[in-house]
Order: C-alpha cells, then structure tokens, then sequence
C-alpha cells in the first residue's frame, strides 16, 4: 500500500458510512513514505471525533508512529485513544498506547481510524 492508496481508503470509509455527516480531511506528505494525517469526523447526533495520525507507509502496511483519536459531544469527551508518551499510562501493558475515558486511563493495543469510527458507531447503537 501506498500513501495515495491509505488516504483513498480513508476517504472511501468516511464518504460511504451513513452515520457520517462530514469530515474533513488533510493529508500533508513528507517524502515519498510519510504523512501527517489530520481530521475532523461528524457524526449524525453531534458527536465528532478528532484525530491525527503520522504514518510511515511500508510494503503492504502503514506504520503509525503516533495517533490521537478524540471523540466528544460538544465539549465533553467520550474518549481519547492515544500513543503519547504519557507518564501516567507508564504503568500499562500496552504503554505507550492507551486510551482515556473520563479519568482514567485503560490499556488498549494500538488503535486505527477505522476502529474508532466502528466503535464509535457501535456506541451509537448501530452497526458498520
């Protein structure tokens, strides 16, 4: 996979799910294997995730080595997945990647645009 064909497939995801409303989507290059991805997702139902990723693309994969998906309604946060170097997640096994739901802070392996998307529509109550 190539960086136009990651960011076609992101695009393709987030056109096709009835649950979107709009996004927004800027993709910056760096070199011929890195992207800055950054994003905005509505949702119907005011909830709007957040995101950015920097990529490294590899033979038949994309590397993220840093990533926040931030889900709110309004100003009041859902959740946050991340991989930031966080001295309060330090203690988990899957540090640096972790995710915040209200105070605190849970494992979770590291995550990808079309996971966040799928379970923030599960938490909808609807299915991809």
């Amino acid at each position: 996979m190539n960086l136009s064909d990651y960011v076609a497939e992101l695009h393709r995801l987030l056109q096709s799910h009835p649950l979107i409303a709009w996004y927004d989507l800027d993709a910056q290059s760096r070199g011929e294997r890195f992207l800055f991805l950054r994003g905005k997702v509505e949702f119907l139902r005011h909830t709007i995730l957040d995101f950015k990723e920097f990529v490294e693309c590899h033979p038949g994969r994309i590397e993220r080595f840093k990533y926040a998906y931030n889900c709110r309604q309004g100003n009041r946060v859902l959740f946050r997945y991340d991989n930031a170097a966080d001295p309060r997640a330090k203690h988990l096994p899957t540090y640096p990647a972790h995710k915040h739901e209200g105070d605190e802070i849970r494992p979770s392996p590291p995550t990808d645009l079309p996971s966040v998307v799928k379970e923030i529509v599960w938490l909808m109550g609807d299915s991809l």
